[in-house]
């Protein structure tokens, strides 16, 4: 077997000593071979040339490079394994990979035996004709993760978001103010038409580091939608306490059930009554561009299957 490490240098978590440790892992499997990324962009390519040279595909990186990973596999044919090891900030999908969140060296070493994998099919999730790993997004603060710049992230990893988010607070209180998305969906028959802070899709338990989606499974053929509408400032304001107390640990969304919609689905149509959104979409943690219809729809559905080996200490 040939195994393709598939690598961003430029990840929070990412060194030597991890590439080091990842090939010697992977050298149990057969010859290694590595691939850096250079670029935004470049590991779709990347993937894409692995999956025709070798038989088990491997990136190293953040939640963006597994969603770049997403876009080259749903691109073509799939004919390698796949598996992806969290090496960037926030390290979302580390939940759902069996991963050890911010421990990269122990997550490699989860790779050591083959027989410590399961094979699944993992849900791909389309926005549109774009498809994404773990999250699509857009509203108040989502652009946060790809505007944070990257000393802030070196230095202080999640909580480099958090600091970010501070500043540009005080820019982002006009757009909670005067506007919200309008926006127009269905569910369980009913059509709902609302002005909301902020729309989340997501194929994850985690988003920015919440627990939003503990019950959430990437291989179930759903994925979950939250709606944050506008609410009253004392509302807004426990509502974020509460997520950011202890990390979110202990939050439980469905207590905000009357500014929260959050439900379950496999195909999830919202139309966007004011055009699209100011800050665009944020997949995967990055800026992406998504084109609406012509009414201003958009689509999330369930795509194809990623097939992937993960650590069975999730199962």
């Amino acid at each position: 077997m040939t195994v393709a490490l598939v690598y961003n240098p430029n990840a929070t978590g990412f060194n030597n000593a991890v590439l080091n440790r990842a090939c010697k892992v992977f050298q149990r499997y057969g010859k290694v071979k590595i691939y850096p990324s250079r670029y935004p962009g470049n590991t779709i390519e990347l993937v894409k040339k692995a999956n025709e040279e070798c038989e088990y595909v491997v990136t190293l990186g953040g939640d963006g490079t597994m969603g770049e990973a997403f876009i080259a596999l749903g691109d073509v044919e799939q004919k390698s394994l796949y598996s992806h090891i969290s090496v960037g900030t926030a390290n979302d999908t580390a939940d759902n990979l069996g991963l050890y969140k911010g421990k990269q060296m122990e997550s490699i070493d989860l790779f050591r035996y083959s027989e410590s994998l399961d094979e699944i099919d993992v849900d791909m999730v389309q926005a549109g004709d774009v498809p994404f790993a773990y999250v699509s997004c857009c509203g108040t603060i989502t652009n946060l993760t790809y505007e944070t710049p990257k000393s802030f992230k070196q230095n202080f990893g999640k909580l480099g978001y958090y600091m970010f988010s501070g500043l540009m607070g005080l820019t982002t209180v006009p757009d909670i103010v005067h506007k919200p998305l309008n926006i127009y969906y269905e569910k369980d028959g009913e059509g709902i038409n609302t002005e909301a802070l902020t729309l989340i899709v997501s194929n994850s338990k985690t988003f920015a580091g919440f627990k939003l989606f503990r019950d959430a499974l990437i291989d179930d053929g759903k994925f979950e939608v939250m709606i944050l509408k506008k609410a009253p400032s004392l509302e807004l304001g426990s509502f974020l306490y509460n997520l950011f107390k202890d990390d979110g640990e202990h939050f439980d969304v469905r207590r905000y059930s009357k500014y929260v919609d959050v439900f379950s689905t496999d195909d999830f149509n919202v139309t966007f009554l004011n055009g699209e959104p100011k800050n665009g979409f944020n997949n995967d943690g990055d800026h992406s561009f998504v084109s609406l219809n012509g009414d201003n729809s958009l689509e999330y559905k369930i795509g194809k299957k990623v097939k992937m080996l993960i650590p069975n200490r999730t199962r």
